[in-house]
């Protein structure tokens, strides 16, 4: 899922139950397949292997001479929110994959992705292999727009996602070291966020410019009051989010205080 081809039929939901499915023991990986797909059900069910592998490669279990167990703290998948929290921190363990090249590439398009009805569009789809280096499939699309969703990189509009970076940036910001009611330089709150959130921050280098997803997750932090952006005319370190007129924050920041 995360390492090359990614499966619909390995969809978030999928994973959580098979985490809570070990969460207290390790099961033998004949019977946690028959917990997940019943053979009552005559068998027409057939995810159990897409699944597992994607809890591996997310580094949320073990699997061992056919048997699966909890690769992390039962706190880490204790809800939801707190396996978000987990993937987000240990992201690096898949950046190497194809699902986090396509979300780099889909981030970093900004308004472009509005051209498109669907994530799985051909033009889209071809758009992503020529970038990437690589072949990516309507299939491949389909799947990454759930976990694009429920990892926090967009918000779903039908087969679309609508970029906005609020749900992961919360997740990044229950990771880092950065102080509560402590006011950083913009730059030293990107090198705050970067180990966890450079999948969307792949393409500032050199050029201090966040892109739209980046910006409205942030701008929409900041209206919820979980951090301050502000401009301060006298700061050298000025950084442009993706222009929005009529918001308060219209494009230069230089500081960001972390508020709760």
């Amino acid at each position: 899922m995360f390492e090359d081809r990614m499966k619909t039929s390995a969809i978030p939901e999928r994973v959580y139950a098979l985490c809570q499915a070990v969460k207290s023991r390790s099961m033998q990986e004949s019977d946690l397949r028959e917990l997940l797909e019943p053979s009552d059900l005559g068998g027409a069910t057939k995810y159990f292997g897409t699944v597992r592998d994607a809890a591996r490669q997310l580094g949320l279990i073990s699997v061992k001479e056919g048997e699966i167990s909890l690769a992390v703290e039962s706190k880490q998948v204790a809800s939801y929110d707190a396996m978000r929290e987990y993937i987000v921190s240990n992201i690096a363990a898949i950046t190497d994959g194809l699902f986090f090249e396509v979300s780099k590439v889909y981030l970093s398009m900004n308004e472009q992705v509005f051209k498109y009805k669907a994530v799985s569009e051909a033009s889209l789809v071809e758009h992503m292999s020529k970038t990437i280096g690589v072949p990516v499939y309507e299939d491949d699309m389909r799947a990454w727009r759930f976990w694009a969703s429920y990892l926090g990189l967009g918000n779903l509009h039908d087969m679309i996602l609508l970029p906005n970076m609020h749900q992961y940036l919360k997740s990044v910001l229950a990771v880092t070291k950065l102080k509560k009611g402590e006011e950083y330089t913009f730059t030293d709150f990107i090198l705050a966020i970067k180990p966890y959130a450079e999948i969307g921050l792949s393409d500032i280098d050199g050029n201090k410019k966040i892109n739209m997803a980046m910006s409205n997750g942030l701008r929409a932090l900041h209206d919820e009051g979980v951090i301050q952006l502000s401009h301060k005319l006298d700061s050298g370190d000025m950084w442009f989010l993706y222009e929005a007129e009529l918001h308060t924050i219209k494009s230069t920041v230089t500081h960001v205080t972390v508020r709760r």
